[in-house]
């Protein structure tokens, strides 16, 4: 008996000793190089896209069994905070992507990383901003990104890197106000298929309703409400405000959002550069899977 507990001892011993050391502070570099695109168009939205390779070798080389780097990678939790610089000041964001903001009213992005399975060799995590969210005056502008990467792999081992893009210039582009409202929305009892939205144990449910805009693939504007058909606002409208550069387009979404599978009720579609300013336009295009809905939208100057 006093054996059979020596040796699980000295099991648990070598355990710990061998987490210990995996748990040590590392230095390893595994931000391989920071890219930046400019004048990219996503879903009719101007705009950068930075791309942070992450190279996943030194995790191979530091666990080197398949089992043991299986862990570090699955458990890991590691993200990137993106920062832009401007003559060594840090961007801010513009008027209506205030979520942007971290320290000082500076945009601050931050994302997790995929570090995906053992066969990968490197991982990317991209980043789509808006010319509009960057609080920069209009015209050419220089700037650069810097990425500082952050977390812990599955054995509790630290890691912090710094890494910065070469500068890129572009010019940025006059903005405008883009305002939209929402009065009401409802949608019809079955979808599209006649099926009841959603299913529970008592028979059907109302759908989840996620009213969602979006610049390119960046939620600007968002309102959530569960178990109903419709989402309104009797006494005065849901206003959403954001600056917007010329000739983008704004996507409005109406999901019934579900755990496992999300189903797209109806999108529509706003193209600023065929708006004149003031003109308030009121939605009229109907969708299948809606029975009624009232919103409108405008453009116009940002006051200030």
């Amino acid at each position: 008996m006093k054996q059979i507990i020596f040796h699980s001892l000295l099991l648990l011993t070598f355990y710990f000793a061998e987490t210990s050391l995996f748990a040590q502070n590392t230095q390893t570099n595994l931000i391989q190089n920071v890219q930046v695109q400019h004048d990219v168009v996503e879903n009719g939205v101007k705009g950068i896209k930075v791309t942070t390779n992450i190279d996943l070798k030194p995790f191979q080389k530091k666990y080197n069994t398949d089992s043991l780097l299986n862990i570090a990678l699955k458990t890991a939790k590691l993200s990137v905070t993106l920062t832009m610089l401007k003559d060594s000041s840090s961007v801010k964001s513009a008027y209506g992507y205030s979520f942007l903001m971290g320290k000082k009213e500076c945009i601050e992005i931050k994302k997790q990383i995929s570090l995906g399975t053992i066969e990968i060799d490197n991982s990317d995590c991209i980043s789509f901003i808006p010319y509009a969210a960057l609080k920069l005056t209009e015209g050419q502008q220089t700037i650069s990104i810097q990425a500082d990467l952050s977390g812990k792999d599955g054995f509790n081992a630290t890691y912090k890197q710094r890494a910065f893009s070469t500068p890129v210039s572009f010019v940025k582009p006059a903005t405008r106000l883009f305002e939209l409202s929402l009065d009401s929305i409802q949608v019809k009892s079955f979808n599209a298929q006649g099926q009841a939205w959603d299913h529970s144990l008592f028979g059907a449910d109302a759908p989840d309703l996620d009213f969602s805009i979006k610049m390119g693939n960046m939620e600007v504007g968002n309102i959530h409400k569960g178990n109903s058909y419709f989402i309104s606002f009797p006494q005065k409208p849901r206003v959403f405000q954001f600056l917007v550069s010329e000739n983008d387009e704004i996507t409005v979404f109406l999901t019934d959002m579900d755990d496992v599978f999300h189903d797209q009720i109806a999108s529509w579609r706003f193209d600023t550069a065929n708006m004149k300013e003031t003109v308030s336009y009121q939605q009229k295009e109907s969708k299948a899977g809606i029975k009624a809905f009232s919103f409108r939208c405008k453009i116009g100057k940002l006051k200030g």
